[in-house]
């Protein structure tokens, strides 16, 4: 039925931040050439009047067009039926952008008392596509969310940004632009290239099997790189490179043995007998590391696959309690840390000892 426009009221239900002027100039000059093609949704309210539940760029634009009365749809509708419905109907238009959507998914969920599945399911959406909208609405620096808005970058690459601390952001959206990427999955390894930037080592005399992957578990660690020069182990065979792989897969946990960063027992044996210094392996080694090892390679792989620990067999990388040398991966984490490479986002900043 035709209702006059003098007597419906803009509703409460989308929040804009600014109007689409281009989107609002097309419908008026359709519904002066074509007329209305759809009826927007209005709900009573009390004196005779309406309130616009959805339709609210349809009714500006009957206004600006100077139509007297447009075709609505009554519907008796609660606050809660009328957010919904309104946000169903606006998810394929041009009313709202991600973040308005964002915006207005996060007060139905404060209001409403809504889990995020919950609401998703109600309006027929995924988890992560509400969890998405809300993330660039409520989570990202101005500097992103003006990018945004600027379409400078896109949502989906907003929303990657978004999933960092405050803090970072700026610097990954800087190198995000600085490579003009657009696709979430670029986005989302310069993302992982950022935040991995800690080498762990760890090493496993003394520890249980269960003990050594609750360790890697904790924190986070998906790869183990086996830096023994023999993965075979004769004094806790658990550790064998084979079964330890196996153990590993278990726990969701990727294996590569790399010999070549290994030290061979003719120059390993002398060292832990004392018969030459720490400083004497350190040079030796990395002399072995800079002839024999693709370093700008393996470093590239460690930050695309996540959190890495170099494993070796001494429990402690630091001469400790009564392990009186220091292991060999004591000196690659350093070299790993020593390393500049040309791309900034290759570079490791920090060393945890597991």
């Amino acid at each position: 039925m035709k209702i006059d426009i003098s007597k419906i009221d803009f509703g409460r239900f989308v929040i804009r931040e600014e109007d689409n002027k281009e989107y609002l100039d097309q419908l008026i000059q359709s519904l002066k050439t074509d007329g209305q093609w759809n009826p927007i949704i209005v709900r009573p309210k009390d004196g005779g009047r309406y309130e616009v539940v959805s339709g609210h760029y349809r009714l500006r634009a009957a206004k600006m067009a100077g139509l007297k009365d447009i075709e609505a749809t009554i519907r008796d509708l609660s606050d809660e039926e009328a957010m919904l419905l309104s946000l169903k109907t606006n998810l394929l238009r041009l009313e709202m952008t991600a973040r308005e959507q964002g915006k207005v998914l996060s007060y139905m969920l404060e209001r409403f008392k809504w889990s995020q599945r919950e609401l998703a399911k109600r309006l027929g959406v995924s988890p992560p596509w509400i969890s998405r909208r809300i993330r660039v609405a409520l989570d990202l620096h101005e500097d992103v969310a003006t990018a945004l808005d600027d379409n400078v970058i896109n949502f989906e690459v907003a929303s990657i940004i978004g999933g960092v601390e405050i803090s970072l952001q700026p610097s990954l959206l800087e190198r995000i632009i600085d490579r003009k990427i657009t696709q979430a999955p670029d986005a989302r390894r310069i993302r992982q290239q950022i935040l991995n930037d800690t080498i762990y080592t760890i090493g496993y005399q003394g520890r249980k099997i269960n003990e050594f992957i609750d360790v890697l578990n904790n924190n986070d660690i998906r790869l183990v790189i086996d830096a023994r020069y023999s993965a075979d182990s004769q004094l806790e065979p658990e550790y064998n490179g084979t079964i330890l792989n196996n153990e590993l897969k278990r726990a969701k946990i990727d294996y590569e043995h790399k010999p070549e960063l290994g030290i061979p027992s003719i120059i390993q044996n002398p060292y832990k007998k004392g018969e030459f210094s720490f400083e004497c392996l350190e040079q030796w080694y990395r002399a072995h590391v800079k002839e024999e090892f693709d370093l700008e390679a393996f470093i590239t792989n460690l930050k695309n696959t996540g959190k890495s620990a170099i494993m070796c067999t001494e429990r402690y990388a630091k001469p400790a309690e009564n392990q009186e040398y220091a292991c060999h991966r004591d000196i690659l984490a350093d070299i790993i840390l020593d390393y500049e490479p040309e791309d900034s986002l290759l570079r490791f900043m920090k060393r945890l000892d597991l």
